[in-house]
């Protein structure tokens, strides 16, 4: 079916993502519509479906511009409503086929209250709620009991069962997120490594490569909390950081 996948930045740190199977194609999180566009010019494909991880503006922004540019429908969970409208709600998903893209869906309410992880071909796309070395905070509409129950129980599962998915956040925060990480475990060798490899990468004017599920739980303490008291009292610290 030829899989293809491809990301683009805009703004400074915001990803969007677009996935194609033949001449099936999905945009994730298209906050920038003249960012989604040009990278569908680059693949040659006009995607028909439009799929958000929740719905602050910076990655639903572009979605009603390329409803009526593209025809395309736009999915989302309609708990975060209050920024978008889906035409088709996510809630209780567990799956979709869009043609030929099969995806896997993860209800992760925190960040905000929709908040959806996406999976695509070991690739996992999380949004703001887990990044490269953190997680997101909770200040525009979210709930940080939600989001550390939303980390013991889905993300906790998701790491136990397929430590190689590749991460895909939202954002690219790993310069700010992982000296936060050294400073609490500065014996932290993972975290150490992908804080080297992220400055490399803008050093040589390169994207970060993505994570593995498994190497993101060794950097990301967040991943690593033990109950929702330790996982409140991170956040806490990061907040403050």
């Amino acid at each position: 079916m030829n899989p293809r996948f491809a990301r683009r930045r805009y703004g400074s740190t915001n990803y969007l993502y677009l996935l194609a199977e033949g001449d099936d194609a999905v945009l994730v999180d298209p906050g920038d519509a003249d960012a989604a566009m040009a990278l569908c010019a680059e693949l040659g494909v006009t995607p028909r479906w439009i799929l958000h991880t929740h719905g602050h503006a910076d990655h639903s922004g572009g979605s009603e511009a390329l409803r009526r540019r593209l025809g395309a429908r736009v999915l989302g969970h309609a708990a975060d409503g209050r920024w978008f409208a889906p035409d088709e709600d996510l809630a209780g998903r567990t799956s979709l086929e869009l043609g030929a893209v099969r995806l896997d869906v993860h209800e992760v309410p925190g960040h905000t209250p929709g908040s959806v992880l996406l999976g695509w071909r070991g690739r996992l796309f999380t949004g703001d709620t887990l990044f490269w070395g953190g997680c997101g905070n909770c200040r525009h509409g979210g709930d940080v009991v939600a989001l550390a129950r939303s980390f013991l129980g889905p993300l906790s599962a998701l790491a136990a069962r397929d430590g190689s998915l590749l991460v895909h956040p939202g954002h690219d925060y790993a310069e700010a997120n992982l000296p936060f990480v050294l400073s609490l475990e500065p014996g932290n060798a993972m975290a150490a490594r992908r804080l080297a490899e992220a400055r490399a990468a803008r050093a040589a004017g390169q994207e970060p490569e993505p994570s593995r599920l498994a190497e993101e739980r060794e950097a990301n303490p967040f991943l690593r909390a033990s109950d929702a008291a330790s996982f409140l009292a991170l956040r806490a610290r990061r907040d403050a950081w």
